[in-house]
């Protein structure tokens, strides 16, 4: 497991790509309250980048993935999320906006588009609260890895 500091650190090299260098970025700001998207959490790469994240030993929502015969995993945590990427991408026709750096222990979804990100994790734990939308998200994500 890494530091926590860690999950979604991009390399010195990947840093180069990001669309606003050579120029700097301006401060972004979290404009959600923690307590909105808990169990998951930001880590700020300021002023790159954010990731969210959820400790996977705190078995979040496990009986829904385990109705979906999944264990909960952090590769089910990243199926979940491609089928929400999914429908983002379609609706908001934004590609390649994020990225994953998960391990057994952490799932972790990472992006240089902050309030993309944001939106993101307030979608995640809104669909968190109703087993049907999670389901129908899983349903897309196992569609978007085939």
């Amino acid at each position: 497991m890494k530091d926590i500091e860690q999950y979604g650190m991009l390399r010195n090299s990947e840093w180069e790509s990001l669309p606003w260098l050579p120029s700097p970025r301006p401060p972004f700001h979290i404009w959600i309250k923690p307590e909105d998207i808990a169990p998951f959490f930001f880590v700020e790469h300021h002023p790159f980048s954010l990731s969210l994240l959820l400790r996977i030993d705190e078995r979040f929502k496990i009986d829904t993935f385990n109705q979906a015969g999944l264990e909960g995993s952090s590769k089910d945590w990243e199926i979940l999320t491609k089928g929400m990427i999914k429908e983002w991408e379609e609706n908001n026709s934004g590609t390649d906006m994020f990225h994953f750096d998960s391990d057994e222990d952490i799932f972790c979804v990472f992006s240089q588009y902050i309030d993309d990100l944001i939106l993101l994790a307030k979608m995640l734990r809104a669909a968190c609260n109703d087993e049907k939308s999670m389901r129908n998200y899983l349903d897309m994500g196992f569609k978007a890895t085939e």
